[in-house]
């Protein structure tokens, strides 16, 4: 293989040069499309290093184009670290160096024998069967970029070609890229610990850690990892890029995520904690309708993310907010936008997430007052039911909301809310041209009937599940498990289930292959611009990603069992994928037209490798 050049990755626009202006909505009820959610580490390629990278990115954009899919959509691609949840993004703007694929074609600098030398055969056939291995896949990868950097340090002088395109993609992301590369060099000092609150005071805040790096008497060591972290930015970047461009040609609209907020140990709390309330934790009060695990039962899930403090946002006119969504539109069509009411109103624990929250879930309400000083979870500004609150919730998120909407520019959002909505919020998301989720099996009435297709919001994404959903293969067993008691709630329910997707006759104890078809029919019949289909459901799988509430080493892991494109020629898959895709045909859901493209760069302005 050879080296990569200048000409091998893709150009990326200044951020000034992204135009804001508006234009034709993707997500449109006159042309319904239907699309495929699958989390990125849960794809796989046959050269993979035990987790989804931009190569499987673009074997799944093929797959959706031969499939009739017009949508991929695909979880938050930030970096982690600890957690592997990619709601807990160590930065706003710094993508996963996990995510990207290790080639000499899509790493300057990367040398092959030394990949092979640190990652031998018989270890990556060992790390690819089963979940991924985050305790060795994270570090394998990250010490192998780190390794390319100082190569191409070596072999690229500043002068060079692509050695003046990392320097332009360092000026370019100034406004971000400082910061993260001291905290994350600085977790590194800390042996991989990014609880910022727990170092020494001379690394807690920007000013003093960047004196502290200026007068270390290590401070060549620092200087060259430091870079090394900008270096890896700088690779994520281009093939991020080079994945939307393979969208494009493919006619694939490409849908990323934006998690609502970042996590408590991250660089933007570390670097800005004046635009975060470190005294409360952001979460969801108990839903009913949700699955959960059990510590949420008692008061809710708590995320351990910290709010937001809108008012100091509000002072900069959301520049760190506007930022943010810009970031998203370089490299996304469409955009999901996780925990839309978060932006109205947030439901916040005066005590952290994990396992304090798991010790807060065992204690009454007089107890949990005692731990806290009199504080309980609570809405801000408040909860829908005062009048005056519901007033203050509406004009907050319209105002926030606005702000997103007008950042986006030409990427259409799609808004993580369900179920009931308040006025003020179906109000906002009309008049802004935000598309919302519709699951049909929780749209229900009073007496648990399923409602009527047609009273679907038609600027709607459609989905029996995402990543915190029971696949259908176990939502459906577990129902006709529970339903075999005919006095549980679950016979109601399986009923109007089966009489929603047109089944006739006896129920089946599993998901079969032809109540896997109607169940897609269905969604697909209905009004919602968007159908999308978890990729547990494309295969009728019992693949799970996450359950609510739950966190560890053994979440957000599982992988699908074999790469996309051989699904195709699988003696189960195969037949499955065929019969999709004629009721993708029949339902007049596939592409009509060409993605729009990313906007131009202006000449020599920005640090990605043109194509």
């Amino acid at each position: 293989m050879r080296p990569a050049r200048p000409s091998d990755l893709p150009a990326a626009p200044p951020m000034d040069s992204l135009s804001a202006a508006p234009s034709p909505p993707l997500i449109d009820p006159g042309r319904r499309l239907a699309g495929m959610l699958a989390p990125v580490f849960a794809l796989r390629h046959r050269q993979d290093f035990g987790i989804g990278d931009t190569v499987a990115v673009r074997e799944a954009i093929d797959f959706c184009a031969h499939e009739g899919f017009s949508v991929l959509q695909i979880l938050p691609i930030h970096e982690t670290v600890g957690d592997h949840s990619p709601y807990g993004a160590i930065s706003s703007c710094a993508l996963s160096p996990a995510l990207l694929a290790l080639t000499e074609e899509e790493v300057p600098g990367l040398d092959i024998a030394k990949v092979e030398a640190a990652a031998p055969a018989a270890w990556l056939s060992q790390l690819r069967v089963g979940p991924v291995k985050y305790n060795s896949v994270v570090p394998l990868k990250f010490q192998l970029l780190q390794a390319a950097h100082r190569d191409f340090r070596h072999r690229y002088g500043p002068r060079s070609a692509l050695g003046q395109l990392f320097a332009a993609f360092q000026k370019e992301n100034a406004s971000w890229l400082p910061a993260y590369t001291l905290f994350r060099l600085l977790a590194g000092e800390y042996e991989g610990n990014p609880n910022w609150t727990e170092w020494r005071p001379e690394h807690q805040t920007v000013a003093a850690a960047e004196a502290w790096f200026a007068n270390s008497h290590d401070h060549n060591r620092l200087a060259i990892a430091r870079e090394g972290l900008a270096y890896i930015q700088w690779i994520a970047f281009n093939q991020w890029r080079s994945v939307r461009l393979h969208a494009e040609k493919q006619k694939v609209l490409l849908m990323g995520e934006m998690s609502f907020g970042v996590g408590r140990c991250s660089a933007d709390v570390w670097s800005r904690p004046d635009l975060f309330d470190l005294d409360w934790n952001v979460g969801t009060r108990p839903i009913a309708y949700f699955d959960t695990n059990k510590d949420s039962e008692r008061w809710g899930q708590n995320w351990g993310l910290p709010p937001y403090r809108w008012e100091n946002h509000r002072a900069e006119d959301f520049a760190w907010l506007r930022r943010r969504v810009e970031m998203e539109r370089r490299f996304f069509h469409l955009c999901r936008l996780d925990h839309l009411r978060g932006y109205f109103r947030a439901y916040m624990f005066p005590w952290q997430g994990g396992a304090q929250h798991a010790e807060f879930a065992k204690l009454t309400e007089e107890e949990a007052l005692a731990r806290t000083g009199g504080r309980l979870p609570r809405f801000v500004p408040g909860p829908d039911e005062d009048p005056t609150a519901a007033q203050l919730n509406g004009l907050q998120g319209r105002e926030i909301l606005g702000v997103i909407r007008q950042a986006a520019g030409g990427m259409d959002l799609v808004g993580e809310i369900m179920g009931a909505m308040p006025d003020y919020m179906r109000r906002t998301l009309d008049e802004l041209a935000i598309a919302s989720l519709t699951f049909p099996q929780l749209e229900r009435n009073a007496d648990r009937s399923l409602h009527d297709p047609s009273t679907f919001r038609a600027l709607s994404l459609a989905s029996y599940g995402n990543h915190d959903h029971a696949p259908l293969a176990c939502l459906y067993q577990n129902l006709a498990a529970k339903a075999k008691n005919p006095d549980d709630p679950a016979a109601i329910d399986l009923s109007n289930l089966l009489r929603f997707v047109g089944w006739r006759g006896a129920a089946p104890q599993a998901l079969t292959d032809e109540l896997l078809a109607c169940f897609q029919q269905a969604l697909l019949a209905t009004p919602c611009a968007l159908a999308t289909f978890l990729i547990s459901d494309v295969f009728g799988v019992p693949l799970r990603f996450n359950l609510p509430g739950s966190y560890g080493a053994g979440t957000w892991c599982e992988r699908f069992d074999l790469p996309l494109k051989e699904a195709f020629h699988h003696s189960a898959y195969g037949p499955r994928l065929a019969t999709l895709r004629r009721e993708i045909i029949r339902t007049e859901r596939l592409p009509q037209t060409k993605p729009k493209p990313a906007p131009v760069p202006r000449a020599a302005e920005q640090g990605a490798m043109p194509v």
